[in-house]
């Protein structure tokens, strides 16, 4: 993957790209360990898909301008950034930025302004960047999480669902997106790495939640074979719709079917997601004993929370923390906190699933 930072401003600093493994490989000054951002920074150094200025820093809490997106996101996405023509007249072929700007621009991922400019020198703010970012990793997964500043009706409300449903991002901690506030360096460099990698993805789940882990494998005992669980990069279709992007495998060693479903968790609980379809919320948050929800569209479709720190024994391990949820058939599913079902038993107390082992 081509390297994708570079510093475009016309009347300032320039931006050095690094030549040298050495170089590309070199901590920044004013990136420490105790940087949020500091492993996805390097993440992207060791990859080679970004570098600092040539003064050896990395500035990561300078804002990113609109121009310095183009080349971020045109490089992760390997485009052609050969300076030149654009269809904008703040553009011209000599502007570092135009061959990532025009083809950006081709691709639909960027645009101007109704007065025929770019302004490639604004700052981006956080709703453009994530319709940019939605855009360019083409994000087709929406999340249930509601953040209090983002209405049906604005702008970018769609590709700020699309992030939150892709573990890209998850808002800040009073519940807001803040969609008008300036992007910083530190940020876009935190929101490519986690659409490039599930180690990522996983710093944004809930601490104390019972999603799966993204970046494990598990499998599951079943009568007629084995059921391995992976998250991952696939492209497929769903009701003839093209879809690339990460999603859990759930394939069966007996059978060989192999199915493809999301996972979200926000406030309202734990949901699996069929993809272009409908979901179920497997687990309703807060987790409380008797806690009663509706699963999905069918009314009559409910599960209940019927017990809490339940021990149960699996071919993995024997787990003293479980919550248990019992559907209306009498089939009791177990979760527990950081790895998510653990067992299902139908009402009979046949086991139908249970861990074998996490990897």
């Amino acid at each position: 993957m081509k390297r994708f930072f570079a510093m475009i401003t016309m009347l300032t600093l320039t931006l050095v790209l690094a030549v040298q493994p050495a170089a590309a490989a070199a901590k920044f000054p004013d990136v420490t360990t105790s940087n949020r951002f500091h492993d996805e920074i390097q993440f992207l150094v060791d990859k080679k898909i970004i570098s600092g200025y040539s003064n050896g820093s990395f500035q990561p809490k300078r804002n990113v301008t609109r121009g310095e997106a183009a080349i971020m996101i045109g490089r992760t996405l390997v485009l052609d950034g050969t300076q030149r023509n654009t269809k904008f007249k703040d553009v011209p072929k000599t502007y570092g930025a135009s061959g990532y700007i025009a083809a950006a621009t081709e691709k639909g991922i960027i645009g101007g302004y109704p007065d025929g400019t770019f302004q490639p020198n604004k700052s981006i703010s956080r709703g453009d960047m994530a319709i940019i970012h939605s855009r360019g990793f083409d994000l087709q997964l929406g999340s249930k999480r509601d953040f209090k500043d983002v209405g049906p009706n604005m702008k970018a409300s769609q590709a700020i669902n699309h992030m939150a449903g892709n573990y890209i991002t998850t808002g800040y901690p009073d519940g807001t997106f803040r969609p008008n506030e300036l992007v910083t360096r530190e940020q876009f460099a935190a929101f490519v790495a986690r659409g490039l990698s599930p180690e990522f993805k996983q710093r944004t789940q809930m601490k104390d939640g019972y999603a799966y882990d993204l970046t494990k494998t598990y499998v599951y005992g079943q009568s007629d074979g084995d059921l391995h669980v992976t998250y991952k990069k696939v492209s497929t279709k769903f009701a003839q719709v093209p879809f690339t992007g990460f999603l859990w495998e759930f394939k069966h060693s007996g059978t060989g079917k192999i199915t493809y479903l999301a996972q979200d968790e926000s406030e309202r609980g734990l949901m699996l997601v069929y993809p272009i379809s409908s979901g179920v919320l497997e687990l309703a948050y807060p987790v409380k004993i008797n806690s009663t929800w509706q699963t999905g569209y069918d009314m009559e479709d409910r599960k209940t929370i019927t017990g809490v720190n339940k021990t149960v024994k699996t071919a993995y391990k024997t787990f003293t923390n479980a919550v248990e949820v019992t559907d209306n058939d009498g089939m009791k599913n177990y979760f527990v906190k950081g790895i998510g079902s653990v067992k299902v038993i139908a009402k009979s107390g046949e086991t139908i699933s249970e861990l074998k082992s996490i990897q």
